[in-house]
């Protein structure tokens, strides 16, 4: 196992574009990191240069205390696995799986052992004499697991290894190398695109946009905690709902949204007393789908809007609500659109009565809500 260190590394290509600027990322002995964010936000290339694939322009990468900027990729023991499989089609499993190892010239009896314990872990002992186009995309990829497994390394390296497969087989997959993970307790950093496997397989998550680090914490954090809007939007499906309110500071402090208005309890201040500080000024507000439900119309925190789409999914609904007010529309870090209106999405119970063009009355409650600076995009708070 080993623990990694990024300290100051940037990436520039020689054409000017800077691919990573300014990372500065502790990765834990054991841990199970992952780098997230939309494409091109620099997440693969920050995993290539781990790999020493990719050269570090400035700054340092540390493999517990040694630096590793100029170590060739084969000298770094990790292991990497693509997002391709990359596994030689005319080899069987068994031969896929210890290629490497032949490669090093371990003696037989030793590589078979490697070889079959990987197998086993992996639940592909059955299948170790068959050929990659004999075997489905999921045992595919295992094969390109074990082939990693197999090397004992210091640390796995992961690049979206599961975007070929089916959804289904997708989640299936993520419970099964998170469960790997933590059996073997090898350092792991593992890229993708899709939030939702970064919340369900990480131990901390790195969240990254146009190459600069925003956020990393643990997944709980990520959602509860967002640091900026960017952060907000990205983390959680479906995103969190993001629309433009202005406080109003007095006896009761209120958050004018359009022509409504919603109280906020005094718990609001007291996590975020740089709160205060914005008293008839606009703010970015967030709130996230499950804390926005179907309230009664005379509920005073409630935002009133129309039904624009109803999504029954069995054991819930999610109401697409129009309301009154300019909404926020984030596509990155410093590409904040405002909309005339607001679109929010609520959870609600499956019973409903709700319907298409109806009136809604949803929940709006000051202590759910999340409250950003509109030119900073980061989140107010002490």
């Amino acid at each position: 196992m080993a623990q990694i260190t990024l300290t100051n590394v940037d990436k520039v290509y020689e054409n000017g574009y800077v691919g990573i600027r300014k990372l500065n990322l502790e990765i834990h002995d054991g841990e199970f990191l992952v780098l997230v964010g939309p494409s091109g936000c620099g997440k693969s290339t920050a995993l290539r240069m781990l790999a020493g694939l990719e050269s570090i322009t400035r700054g340092t990468m540390r493999i517990d205390d040694k630096v590793m900027n100029h170590v060739p990729p084969k000298d770094r023991d990790i292991a990497m696995v693509f997002q391709s499989y990359a596994l030689y089609p005319h080899l069987t499993v068994r031969e896929n799986i210890g290629f490497s190892m032949k490669l090093a010239k371990v003696n037989k009896a030793e590589l078979n052992r490697r070889v079959e314990a990987a197998a086993a872990k992996l639940n592909l002992t059955e299948y170790l004499d068959r050929r990659p186009g004999q075997l489905s995309g999921g045992q595919r990829q295992r094969v390109a697991m074990g082939r990693a497994i197999v090397r004992q390394p210091k640390a796995f390296l992961m690049d979206e290894p599961l975007s070929n497969l089916d959804a289904k087989l997708r989640v299936q997959m993520r419970a099964e190398i998170a469960k790997l993970q933590r059996d073997l307790r090898v350092t792991t950093v593992y890229v993708t695109h899709d939030q939702v496997e970064a919340m369900t397989m990480g131990d901390r998550v790195a969240v990254l946009s146009k190459g600069v680090l925003q956020q990393v914490d643990s997944p709980e954090n990520l959602y509860d905690f967002p640091n900026s809007l960017f952060v907000a939007s990205f983390i959680g499906s479906p995103q969190m709902n993001l629309f433009v309110g202005r406080l109003a500071m007095g006896d009761q402090p209120t958050l004018h949204v359009g022509s409504q208005a919603i109280p906020l309890p005094p718990e609001v201040f007291a996590s975020r007393p740089a709160l205060a500080g914005y008293d008839g000024r606009e703010v970015a507000v967030g709130l996230r789908p499950e804390h926005a439900k179907e309230a009664s119309t005379a509920d005073p925190s409630a935002l009133h809007g129309v039904v624009e789409v109803r999504e029954g999914l069995g054991s819930e609904v999610m109401l697409h609500v129009r309301i009154d007010a300019p909404g926020l529309a984030v596509a990155g870090v410093g590409d904040v659109t405002q909309t005339e209106t607001a679109m929010l999405i609520a959870r609600t119970e499956a019973r409903t009565a709700l319907q298409v063009g109806d009136t809604a009355a949803i929940t709006a409650n000051g202590a759910d809500l999340h409250f950003f600076d509109r030119q900073t995009e980061r989140a107010i708070g002490s």
